[in-house]
């Protein structure tokens, strides 16, 4: 996951009465913008709200829309139009993600350090409502109790910051430090442990008091990205020396992570569970959806997806797993191979 390193916390924040006015006035603009069957700038918004069952935000026709994603029925659409303000910015793209207690939480980066706007997707309402501000350029992490809100540039005595608030009002619990710049960041909404990296080493922070607990990496073994099932770190890297041919992955266990060394392609995304690791790896102009036992690394199930350079991000359903690309979205089942593409109405933002 990677993080904008122009982060400067806490510069123009407006006092509460401005902020108040603010949260009022997008939510207002949000409502007027999701009634009806258009919004501004002509984009067509659909009402399957209650069929989407995950949400990314994508560039339709210049304008940042929220879609939701059915993925049984194979479509996406978009449901709603965030609100566009003078000082939002273009150089950083927005972030959506599911907290641990359901809510649909985004973030707008705004120019000039000043702090994110915010929404969460209210389905019944099918409107976005309203949240006080957030810190300037960080990535919200969802934990079981607690959120990490993490930032990209290293502050004082060069370490980064990880904000711990609780989501139920966003207070501030606790400022976490880790070394150096953040490249790499994962959570699971089932654990208040999150995993990190500055592209050299690993760590564990604990939402709940903070402390931070280093892990293992091999020298050789370049950190790629991370997935923290439970709170245990699944680093999947790549080896110094790589190797030509099909996609491999080859898994270790030590006490503290899981290790996966990918040859053969470029690694792009990794989910895990307790008992699975998904890889999506790319080779040549297609990718590779690898998935390994996480207890033995015995691989499971492997889907090829032609024509697909890269991918985005990946996503789990009950309808089978989600692939995206720039503009399309591919449901892929691991168990039979079979895999279905369909198109986003815009350019992914972020999913």
């Amino acid at each position: 996951m990677p993080y904008d390193d122009t982060h400067r916390p806490g510069r123009g924040r407006p006092a509460g009465p401005a902020r108040a006015a603010l949260a009022l006035t997008a939510l207002a603009t949000a409502a007027a913008l999701t009634t009806g069957c258009s919004g501004p700038g002509g984009v067509d918004l659909g009402d399957d709200w209650q069929g989407s069952t995950t949400f990314a935000l994508a560039r339709v026709d210049g304008l940042v829309t929220v879609v939701g994603i059915n993925p049984a029925a194979g479509h996406a659409q978009s449901l709603a139009v965030v609100p566009q303000q003078e000082d939002d910015t273009d150089a950083i793209s927005p972030h959506i993600v599911r907290l641990a207690d359901g809510r649909w939480l985004l973030s707008v980066p705004r120019a000039d350090g000043r702090p994110d706007r915010r929404y969460t997707l209210d389905r019944a309402d099918q409107t976005l409502d309203g949240l006080p501000e957030g810190e300037s350029l960080r990535r919200t992490l969802p934990g079981r109790t607690l959120v990490a809100e993490v930032g990209g540039l290293p502050e004082a005595g060069g370490t980064s910051s990880v904000l711990v608030k609780d989501p139920a009002d966003w207070s501030t619990e606790r400022d976490v430090r880790i070394p150096g710049t953040i490249a790499h960041a994962a959570s699971d909404p089932a654990s208040d442990t999150i995993c990190l990296s500055n592209g050299t080493g690993v760590y564990t922070a604990a939402l709940t008091d903070g402390r931070t607990t280093p892990v293992a990496v091999p020298k050789d073994l370049t950190v790629k990205d991370l997935a923290c099932p439970a709170g245990r770190p699944v680093v999947v890297g790549a080896p110094a020396k790589d190797t030509a041919g099909e996609v491999g992955a080859a898994l270790t266990r030590t006490p503290a992570a899981t290790l996966v060394s990918v040859t053969g392609g470029r690694v792009d995304a990794v989910a895990a569970t307790k008992d699975t690791i998904v890889i999506a790896a790319a080779h040549g102009g297609a990718t590779d959806l690898v998935e390994l036992d996480a207890a033995t690394g015995r691989e499971r199930h492997r889907a090829t997806l032609d024509a697909l350079p890269a991918s985005l991000g990946i996503t789990p359903t009950e309808a089978g797993w989600l692939v995206y690309a720039e503009d399309t979205v591919t449901r892929v089942d691991l168990a039979t191979g079979a895999t279905e593409r369909f198109d986003l109405p815009g350019t992914l933002l972020d999913s």
